[in-house]
């Protein structure tokens, strides 16, 4: 696997080699997989919220996250692969908008701790990439703080949508 384009030289200059890319696009294809699976995730939760603030947020989170895959899946191209296949995330049908949001913040939480994993790892030999992880962590941090809002102001005893 080569790197490709003006990533060449500095790949080179900074020693990089197979086993360092192999690593970079294995971590890249798992979060690529994730952000698509959360776009998905969110986009049909927000079709279940009662309240439409609460819609409206989750489309958004939704919107970014496929924005983040996108990205991702660019870096991956830019290495010379293509993005893997994502597997349909199943969705269960909860009681109410509270489970949804508690899952939802569940999994950006598990997302982060991946990502506060992987970052050291990319770091040195790609940083354009390490750049692009940290915006996602970023909007990633900005989203568990909405998802802990809207938890704070759900009932979990409420009826879900009518």
């Amino acid at each position: 696997m080569a790197v490709t384009g003006g990533a060449s030289w500095w790949w080179r200059f900074l020693g990089g080699g197979d086993d360092a890319q192999t690593s970079v696009l294995s971590i890249l294809r798992r979060r690529y997989v994730r952000e698509r699976q959360n776009a998905v995730r969110y986009a049909q939760h927000a079709e279940r919220m009662q309240y439409p603030q609460f819609r409206d947020a989750l489309n958004r989170m939704a919107d970014e996250e496929g924005k983040h895959a996108d990205a991702l899946a660019a870096k991956i191209k830019s290495l010379g692969e293509r993005p893997p296949d994502v597997t349909p995330v199943h969705v269960s049908k909860e009681q109410n908008s509270w489970h949804y949001i508690k899952t939802d913040l569940e999994e950006e939480q598990r997302g982060a701790d991946d990502l506060q994993d992987q970052l050291p790892a990319v770091s040195a030999a790609f940083p354009y990439i390490a750049d692009l992880l940290d915006r996602i962590e970023r909007d990633g941090k900005r989203h568990r703080t909405q998802l802990r809002d809207m938890l704070a102001r759900s009932d979990p005893q409420s009826l879900g949508p009518p």
